[in-house]
């Protein structure tokens, strides 16, 4: 549009028009190469001129340049000038031969007064949009098949705007609000900055002469908000907080763009079709124009086209295009409010849709935007995704801004950060445990690694403040999250489509960060990955066993997040944890765990266990000793599940499986480049020998053992040296490695990693830690079949009695009290108080409080109406007190109604020492309970 009226200007211009000159800014010189172009910082100079409202900055076209670069024409407003202070970006091209210099603050170019054309460009500009431009020059497809749908789209060559105000009117629908309360409400009018009405006043007749807006007398105003565009237009806005909160909701829902997209399946050849304004196509109901109203400093105004920010406003549209495509949605075609994409597997099938989908939006009466149209490609992008015949994959061109995201410095940089991420989660693995150490930061509470607390109220977690500064609380763990979520992202991989004719492949995993699964199908001989989910955990489901958190992750995984795909489909299940194999067929479930077993009932699965070597797609480091021959893990040799890791393969698939410690794996097993998981330390042959090379103990006992001389480590020795002195016969090399003869189990011999000492915390945090926290012998037991160093029973048990959490859940070892029998010296010395329960009499008592005197056996009877503490303490206060006196103790079971706070202050009152009985051990009260059974027997015939 630009082009013909600079070109027009150009023809049409008697005189030179100047009225400043452009000036390079920047300190340093800059070689333009021949034919480069590049970008520069300019300043805009006037001589005094008065310009109109639009300016040219560009070449002197009547002389030329003289320094052998031309500014490419660029239009401009004289009010964007003002409110950059005259300092703008240009382009610049070297149109000579030779390379060009162009020196710091030099003049390259001039600006030119600019009289603007008609709207309608005065018959220079043809309105019309020209032919070649519906030529699908991208589509890799022959010229013939190019040419035969240039003229397919021609037919319906009004479909398409001419330019931004050209919109279309929606023919079968109209907008509705409908308010909770009728009643009116009226806002101040908001200040509107002066630099800004010419641009607001602009926007008002542009929408004024289009008819998307009119002039109202209506009892409703809502205030209007501007919003300053990236080239420093601004866009007007309308502030419908108030009308949306009275507003009746459409509950028309929009489709869940992970199910819309696997609709794509088997397509091949795609066209992505967009609206013009697609909200302005869609009247608004007469009687709810008024409630549309807004009011600014230059007018008050009312809808006639539906305005954005109305809370139904995207049902109402979605409910337009479904209803506009009809049939053909999800089959055909899928469109998600403006957004439309029509698939096909071959070019004929594909064409016809795409003429079926352009006739009916015709029919509609609405209006297509040509410049935001692609048609008959092998892949798109839609909805932020890229889509292709392979599966679904991440837009690069979004993930670019990723790998240069700067670290949030406050809560709002963060949520950010993690709302962009959490719109592709499903192309991450374990996505919730990676981003665990970001979203702790957003919440108050503190937890060991140091976060804030609620001052109102410690134990309940809250959000926290929007600009609240989070860089003094940034741990390592933070970082390293954060970068590996920017890695993750950038690398994901391509998402296979759901075939609902093909069997699936779960895999789920458990562990003390969170929940996650991957969602196989096989293509070509290979599993390729359909969905990824994963989800952190709540801080009661943080207290469940390991077996209870493997359940809650198969169970999560199927009926919660993936119950679309495998409802009605049969699969199969993998599991690393072996007792979840037998869920199906155990009798000794709790509670919760038969209601997820109901829940699981629906569908049709077998359960198929694992072990960690044989985890392909997830490799995990096995955890056996090393001996010089190599065999597979069975069930029954897989001891001490140390951590759940994961890891990338070939092809993109990724897995959670067992994690266990290695004394040391052949390579095929272990690529420590590829291992993803921090926690557990990755041991390689190359990394066993740097790491043992660098620790100075073993560095010392390498040398002796490649010397063969044992006193080396008695000169010059380092702390513990003579520990290992002690073990010399024991030692070995293989391979270039430490390792000490452990004590043979099964008759076969345990070789004992030599472990330098960087990785001794990480091998008890994984063998103690992540092993349920057993006890220190056991946990010396797990380490001492795996590693070798000096003195590690002592700090093995130094760990584990250092364990905060174990000294925080487990208990001391107590004796237990020695059993007792109640004892009374005499009469009311103790008094025996319970309650027995009847069918209520006419007057509605149906409770008797039995009270005996332990000594003599002496017993009373007292109906009541109910067994509340008031009618405790007044029954015995005003029926037993008064008549018998003060016992010196009274017993009772704990029931809510004796232990409450107005029994136990009479009783503090009166001087009367209350005791109890254990619970749910009524023989701790035995005379009122075998006194109940005698009223029972004899009054039991009665009550038949």
């Amino acid at each position: 549009m630009l082009r013909p009226v600079y070109q027009r200007m150009v023809e049409e211009r008697k005189a030179p028009a100047e009225v400043g000159r452009l000036w390079r800014l920047g300190g340093t010189e800059k070689v333009l190469q021949a034919g480069e172009v590049a970008s520069f910082r300019v300043s805009v100079k006037l001589n005094g001129s008065q310009p109109g409202p639009y300016v040219v900055l560009g070449t002197d076209v009547s002389h030329g340049s003289e320094t052998g670069v031309e500014v490419i024409p660029e239009i401009i407003s004289t009010k964007a000038l003002k409110r950059t202070r005259g300092r703008v970006s240009v382009s610049v091209c070297n149109v000579t031969d030779s390379p060009v210099v162009l020196k710091a603050r030099m003049p390259i170019g001039q600006v030119e007064s600019a009289t603007p054309l008609s709207t309608d460009l005065g018959g220079g500009v043809d309105k019309e949009i020209p032919d070649e431009r519906f030529y699908p020059k991208d589509a890799p497809i022959s010229p013939e098949w190019k040419k035969r749908l240039q003229s397919q789209v021609l037919k319906w060559k009004e479909l398409f705007s001419k330019d931004e105000f050209d919109v279309g009117l929606a023919k079968s629908t109209e907008h509705r609000i409908r308010l909770q309360e009728d009643k009116p409400f009226r806002e101040r009018s908001r200040r509107v900055p002066l630099g800004d009405l010419d641009d607001l006043r602009e926007q008002l007749n542009e929408l004024q002469r289009t008819n998307v807006i009119q002039e109202s007398r209506s009892p409703y105003a809502s205030p209007i908000v501007l919003v300053r565009k990236k080239n420093g237009s601004v866009r007007l806005c309308i502030d419908y907080r108030t009308l949306n909160r009275r507003t009746i909701p459409d509950q028309y829902a929009t489709p869940r763009i992970e199910d819309a997209l696997q609709c794509l399946s088997g397509a091949k050849w795609f066209s992505v079709l967009d609206l013009r304004s697609g909200y302005h196509q869609i009247p608004m109901h007469p009687e709810d124009k008024e409630k549309t109203a807004f009011i600014c400093p230059l007018g008050f105004f009312e809808f006639n086209r539906m305005p954005q920010g109305l809370t139904g406003a995207p049902a109402t549209f979605q409910r337009l295009m479904e209803k506009t495509v009809g049939d053909m949605n999800l089959i055909e075609v899928l469109v998600y409010l403006d957004d439309i994409i029509v698939f096909g597997k071959t070019l004929e099938e594909h064409e016809q849709r795409l003429e079926k989908v352009l006739k009916r939006l015709h029919e509609e009466g609405l209006k297509l935007s040509l410049e935001k149209c692609q048609f008959c490609l092998p892949s798109v992008t839609y909805l932020g995704h890229v889509v292709s015949a392979e599966g679904v994959s991440t837009d690069p061109r979004k993930l670019e801004a990723v790998a240069s995201w700067p670290r949030p410095r406050n809560v709002t940089e963060l949520r950010s950060f993690l709302g962009f991420c959490s719109y592709y989660r499903r192309f991450v693995g374990g996505f919730a445990k990676i981003a665990q150490p970001l979203n702790k930061l957003l919440q108050k509470e503190t937890t060991e690694e140091g976060c804030k607390v609620s001052d109102r109220n410690p134990s309940a977690p809250g959000p926290r403040k929007a600009k609240e500064s989070i860089q003094g609380e940034w741990t390592s763990q933070c970082e390293g999250a954060f970068v590996k979520l920017k890695e993750n992202l950038t690398r994901a991989p391509v998402l296979a489509y759901a075939d609902p004719h093909k069997p699936y492949e779960l895999h789920v995993d458990a562990s003390r960060e969170g929940l996650g699964g991957v969602l196989y199908q096989e293509y070509g001989g290979l599993l390729r990955p359909v969905a990824y989910v994963s989800r952190s955990l709540t801080p009661s489901e943080k207290n469940y066993p390991t077996h209870k958190l493997e359940f809650l992750a198969l169970k999560w995984a199927v009926v919660d997040k993936l119950k679309d795909y495998l409802y009605g489909a049969e699969f199969v299940i993998k599991t690393d944890n072996n007792p979840l194999t037998y869920i199906l067929t155990t009798a000794k479930l709790d509670a919760t765990g038969h209601r997820w077993l109901a829940a699981l009932s629906g569908f049709r699965f077998s359960l198929k266990y694992r072990p960690g070597v044989n985890n392909r797609d997830a490799d995990a480091l096995s955890r056996r000793p090393y001996t010089t021959e190599w065999t597979q893990v069975t069930p029954d040799g897989v001891q001490a599940l140390c951590q759940g890791t994961e890891r990338r393969v070939k092809g993109g698939v990724e897995a959670e499986a067992i994690g266990v410690m290695a004394a040391a794996v052949p390579e095929f097993y272990c690529n420590p480049t590829q291992l993803r998981d921090e926690n557990l330390p990755t041991f390689s042959k190359q990394d066993l020998k740097a790491d043992q090379a660098r620790d100075p103990l073993i560095a010392l006992t390498i040398k002796a053992l490649t010397a063969n001389q044992r006193e080396i480590l008695l000169t010059n020795s380092p702390d513990g040296a003579r520990l290992v002195y002690k073990e010399w016969e024991r030692l070995k090399m293989l391979d270039g490695v430490v390792y000490r003869r452990g004590p043979s189990t099964n008759s076969e011999e345990i070789q004992q990693l030599f472990l330098p000492t960087k990785h001794r915390e990480s091998v008890l945090r994984s063998l103690h830690d992540e092993h349920g926290h057993l006890g220190a012998e056991r946990t010396f037991k797990l380490v001492r079949d795996r590693f070798y160093w000096p003195c590690m029973r002592a700090e093995v048990e130094s760990y584990c009695h250092s364990c905060l959490r174990c000294i925080q859940r487990k208990t001391l070892p107590t004796r237990a009290a020695p059993m007792s029998h109640l004892q009374s010296q005499g009469p009311m010395d103790l008094v025996c108080i319970d309650f027995l329960c009847l069918e209520p009499d006419a007057s509605g008592q149906g409770n008797i409080l039995i009270v005996t005197d332990h000594f003599t056996r002496y017993a009373q009877a007292f109906s009541t109406k109910d067994q509340r503490a008031p009618t405790v303490a007044k029954v015995l206060m005003e029926k037993f007190f008064v008549h018998y006196g003060l016992p010196r103790r009274i017993h009772s079971d704990q029931g809510r109604d004796f232990e409450s706070r107005l029994v136990g202050q009479l009783l503090e009152l009166l001087g009367i020492q209350k005791t109890r009985t254990t619970p749910y051990h009524p023989q701790g009260d035995a005379q009122p309970e075998r006194f109940n059974r005698t009223l029972l027997k004899c009054w039991g015939p009665c009550l038949m």
